[in-house]
């Protein structure tokens, strides 16, 4: 399944997604991303991807999913 790291503006990694799971960077699942909206674990909004953005839920830019990655096992 492909991976996507997810960086924040200034491109530090931060967490990644696997399919529609976020986990961080320990390999803790901490959401999922339903359609284009990030939750957390509890349901709760965190976050908004639009294309390869990913937005706080007032629209502001707060980093970018990287390119998929593939781990060939």
């Amino acid at each position: 399944m492909p991976t996507r790291g997810i960086h924040d503006r200034d491109g530090e990694l931060f967490c990644f997604v696997e399919g529609t799971r976020l986990y961080n960077l320990d390999g803790e699942r901490i959401g999922e991303l339903v359609g284009h909206t990030v939750v957390d674990m509890d349901g709760k909004r965190r976050w908004v991807v639009e294309g390869d953005a990913l937005l706080d839920l007032r629209g502001n830019v707060i980093g970018y999913l990287g390119q998929p990655v593939r781990e060939d096992r």
